[in-house]
């Protein structure tokens, strides 16, 4: 190989390298930015209060809901479902005791167990969080 046919090659394969590496650099730059510029927006819906007896005693637990959620569309199905939820939730926290649902665990595993039923009742993962605005055991 003469020394023009190195060089050559030489100058080729870093002009190769060169554009590999700012590929790389554009893809991975992008990426990084796209998912800083997608601002997720919460909206609420508020289920009314609501009264039941708890699992094997005198108590009565009232409470109130608001579920959280992404997509704007989902406001339409909240509202046709909001008897199927109301009654789901009901049934689902008149089948637990009072030791269940004390404490801050017995909380959140009632509101994964209300999150969850919610979910299945929609038909949606846009659903984000379950908030009790009110939990009163009587």
């Amino acid at each position: 190989m003469t020394v023009k046919k190195v060089i050559l090659f030489s100058l080729i394969g870093l002009l190769v390298l060169a554009l590999i590496f700012s590929a790389i650099f554009f893809f991975v730059l992008n990426s990084k930015s796209d998912g800083k510029n997608k601002k997720v927006e919460y909206y609420e819906f508020h289920l009314d209060a609501m009264y039941t007896n708890l699992k094997d005693s005198n108590n009565i637990l009232k409470t109130s809901i608001t579920i959280e959620y992404t997509d704007n569309k989902l406001l339409e199905k909240l509202n046709k479902s909001k008897v199927k939820i109301t009654n789901s939730v009901l049934e689902l926290l008149r089948s637990k005791d009072a030791k269940e649902l004390s404490g801050k665990e017995g909380l959140q595993n009632a509101r994964k167990a209300v999150l969850n039923s919610v979910m299945e009742i929609t038909e949606s993962k846009d659903i984000s969080n379950i908030y009790f605005t009110e939990f009163i055991i009587q």
